[in-house]
């Protein structure tokens, strides 16, 4: 009785995904399974009304062979993520972006972040989720890589100003990156200025900061040494990362983002 008297605002939101994929014509639909290639499944929990005790309804979207948001578990998830009903609704309506709900530990996760990170792709491209404003506009579309320098961003912010005016003082570099689309005919261009200020990350160039070091590499690559797949060193000396510049300063952007991870966890389970 009780479980029927809980009412999820969940329930609406997942009927609308649907309802949106389904609108897509079959060649939309493929593109972004291709571009998503993961299955979801969503552990909501909501408090039981009159009672203490929480109740949970699941839901899962397969994003990678029919596209398509169903109720109850998925039978070979990719990613699980457990969160509130309000939360799951927050991230739907854009009042709260999968790298804040993920950082703030809203949400918690079991499976690879980085699949997790598509969310707001699948939102986005339903027509929900966060809208294009300053946080967003440091991405580019097809780029996994939008979504490690989104999170070099949120640790910034999550420093402390005298924090971060102490990461400033430690790197003391201005880098331009410059990432390559697999096939190398796209290129994704971003400015970390650790030299000046507070620090900062822009996408695209910043006016009238000249960068100390410049990098170039695959989209792939740069992913690959951001997770420590790839050991920074043998990169350069085997000319899968090119670099203008001092290429000691590359080794403090390594330990940059090395902290990165140690500090919001970017790459691991939050269970």
């Amino acid at each position: 009785l009780s479980h029927a008297m809980t009412k999820f605002e969940s329930e609406e939101v997942f009927k609308n995904l649907n309802e949106a994929l389904n609108a897509f014509t079959p060649d939309e639909r493929q593109e972004l399974v291709k571009k998503v290639n993961a299955v979801f499944e969503f552990q909501v929990r909501k408090n039981d009304q009159g009672k203490e005790k929480e109740i949970v309804q699941v839901w899962h979207a397969d994003v990678k062979s029919k596209g398509q948001v169903k109720n109850g578990s998925a039978q070979a998830a990719d990613v699980t993520i457990y969160l509130t009903d309000a939360d799951m609704v927050a991230l739907t309506t854009g009042d709260l972006s999968g790298a804040r709900a993920f950082l703030s530990n809203r949400v918690q996760l079991k499976g690879p972040m980085m699949l997790a990170m598509k969310l707001d792709v699948i939102f986005r491209s339903l027509g929900m989720g966060p809208v294009k404003g300053s946080e967003n506009d440091i991405g580019y579309d097809g780029f996994e890589s939008s979504f490690l320098v989104l999170q070099i961003v949120e640790y910034l912010n999550a420093l402390t100003e005298e924090e971060r005016k102490a990461e400033v003082a430690k790197v003391r570099g201005v880098f331009l990156l410059i990432v390559k689309s697999p096939k190398g005919n796209e290129k994704a261009i971003w400015m970390i200025d650790m030299k000046h200020g507070l620090g900062q990350v822009k996408k695209g160039r910043i006016e009238g900061v000249k960068p100390d070091l410049t990098i170039e590499l695959k989209d792939k690559d740069f992913v690959d040494l951001f997770m420590g797949k790839t050991n920074a060193q043998k990169a350069f000396l085997t000319g899968r990362v090119k670099a203008k510049g001092p290429v000691m300063l590359g080794v403090k952007l390594d330990n940059m983002m090395r902290e990165t991870q140690d500090r919001i966890g970017f790459f691991s389970s939050r269970l």
